[in-house]
């Protein structure tokens, strides 16, 4: 029978009681996790021999990011973590959930769900309220990582199977794990995200409905690499099996992401910042 620590059921609660007063104060472009993914074979801080087959981290913290893809303005938001593997197989990190298929020495394999969201019309500027919503949606797809001494490389090709968008995303990563200490590190990367034309359309495209609701021109949308970024997680332990996590993260849109009328207007920007600092615990 498979047990689930109880680590984690103390988060989920947090996460319930959370949720509910978050209300309007949340930003459609999540803070996604920074640093290597969990199918990445890299250690841990001070990472022993567990007599559990179940290992992870769970927390809680504040993150300031785009209000929406391609926003001027970045907004507050609550930045739960939760990661949990089990038997080094099966793992859960922040909304994505996946098994590894193909685990090999310098690398591994398999395959994704991950909830990704939308936008939201509330964060939309009146002037740009008739651009509509746009669900939350559930991606599937494939993931590979590898890992070279410190450095580690990661590609995820995603498909929308709640056909919200009916689009695919390929997010392509790469970063260096610098040990700063025995307590502390240090992780730089750089990461790109292309879409096809489906994605693209719908949270940078205008179609003549939209235009007609609003300031803006109309402006189709085609398949291509939509943003590229630079960012760094720190990491430095606390005490007995408590962490702080500090990121950060500049992202310049590209390509017809850059060129959308919704970049180019007064409320957008083609520069996407996101900050985040939590506390978690591992176990």
């Amino acid at each position: 029978m498979i047990t689930v620590p109880g680590p984690a059921w103390r988060l989920l609660a947090l996460a319930a009681l959370l949720a509910g007063a978050g209300g309007p104060v949340r930003a459609d472009v999540r803070s996604a996790s920074a640093g290597p993914p969990v199918y990445i074979q890299a250690k841990e801080l001070k990472l022993s021999r567990r007599q559990s087959p179940w290992h992870g981290r769970y927390g809680a913290g504040i993150a300031l990011s785009p209000a929406f893809p391609g926003a001027r303005h970045a907004v507050p938001d609550l930045d739960l973590d939760l990661k949990l593997v089990f038997r080094d197989r099966v793992f859960f990190e922040n909304g994505a959930l996946g098994a590894i298929l193909v685990n090999k020495r310098l690398w591994r394999a398999g395959v994704l769900l991950r909830a990704a969201p939308g936008r939201r019309r509330s964060n939309l500027p009146a002037a740009l309220a008739g651009l509509g919503r746009v669900h939350d949606r559930l991606d599937g797809g494939v993931f590979a990582g590898a890992s070279l001494y410190k450095t580690y490389f990661s590609a995820e090709l995603l498909s929308d199977l709640s056909g919200v968008t009916k689009a695919r995303t390929i997010n392509l990563e790469a970063g260096y794990i610098q040990e700063l200490s025995r307590q502390a590190r240090l992780v730089p990367y750089v990461r790109l995200k292309w879409g096809s034309g489906k994605h693209m359309q719908r949270f940078f495209g205008v179609n003549a409905a939209q235009a007609a609701a609003t300031p803006l021109a109309p402006f189709t949308a085609t398949a291509g690499v939509y943003e590229s970024a630079i960012g760094a997680l720190f990491e430095n332990e606390l005490g007995h099996h408590w962490r702080l996590d500090a990121n950060a993260t500049l992202g310049l849109l590209n390509g017809d992401a850059r060129r959308s009328p919704l970049t180019q207007s007064r409320f957008g920007a083609r520069s996407q910042y996101r900050l985040g600092i939590k506390l978690v615990q591992t176990f």
